[in-house]
């Protein structure tokens, strides 16, 4: 009888195992990262500071396609420029 109980219990571990484990893997790689969805990532400061000035003027931004509400809602000390510490607060863009 105890044999049985015992059988029992590795049987039920090993469908535990068996059928558990593959849909603990299944969920951890469809989570991981959908081939058609896009990175979104922070622009390069390098890519908008073009004249190397250390700022970003309307000017740059506007090259990149910033908007000029954008421009204006990030530069905080109202200079008419963005240095390093106002560019970080950039909304992410989306890889092309």
């Amino acid at each position: 009888m105890k044999s049985r109980y015992i059988s029992g219990s590795i049987s039920i571990a090993f469908i535990i195992v068996a059928f558990g484990l593959p849909a603990l893997v299944f969920a951890e790689v469809s989570a991981e990262r959908k081939p058609d969805v896009r990175e979104v990532v922070t622009p390069p400061w390098e890519l908008y500071d073009t004249d190397e000035d250390g700022y970003i003027t309307m000017r740059e931004a506007a090259v990149q396609k910033m908007s000029p509400q954008v421009f204006h809602s990030l530069d905080i000390d109202r200079d008419g420029r963005l240095n390093r510490n106002e560019f970080t607060k950039v909304p992410p863009m989306r890889e092309k």
